[in-house]
């Protein structure tokens, strides 16, 4: 799986990742609008708010904004929560484009691939993958919830036995 990696820029490690990190599992997200990978990574990297993540996905691309061993803002659990501290967090592109379902679909498919390599690759298992939800309590991943949390899974584990 080609990954682009167009990782924040070290100036701001103090805003959007601060503290080293060693990853304990994976947080995932859909990004409640309709841009793409590279125009959400570029809008997380354009301000100083304190909100980030590793990787954002869409039909097409991955790209990596942030390095793994460094934190992100994205799971609300605070300063030593367990979502920011210890997750990879992955945004999943086009939640809101309901005119083009299938872009979304196919955004979720990329982001399956990406957390099974993922966990091959830390040999982990499922209980690895966890929702934003987990965290902070907000209704995120909205699309994947409503579509089935356990149909997201379910698709991820067939992408970890592929590998």
């Amino acid at each position: 799986m080609n990954i682009i990696k167009r990782l924040v820029y070290p100036s701001k490690y103090s805003i959007k990742c601060p503290y080293l990190m060693n990853p304990t599992r994976i947080v995932v997200h859909n990004t409640a609008n309709s841009a793409s990978a590279s125009s959400e990574r570029n809008y997380m990297i354009s301000n100083n708010n304190k909100v980030s993540y590793h990787f954002a996905v869409d039909d097409k691309e991955i790209i990596q904004g942030i390095p793994l061993n460094r934190n992100t803002w994205n799971a609300g659990d605070g300063v030593l929560g367990k979502g920011n501290r210890e997750g990879i967090s992955i945004e999943i592109c086009y939640s809101k484009l309901d005119k083009d379902l299938h872009k979304f679909i196919k955004a979720e498919q990329n982001a399956a691939k990406l957390i099974a390599e993922l966990l091959k690759e830390r040999n982990w298992d499922i209980s690895k993958v966890t929702k934003h939800q987990d965290y902070s309590g907000k209704y995120c991943p909205h699309r994947t919830l409503d579509m089935g949390w356990q149909r997201f899974l379910d698709i991820i584990s067939n992408e970890l036995n592929q590998l």
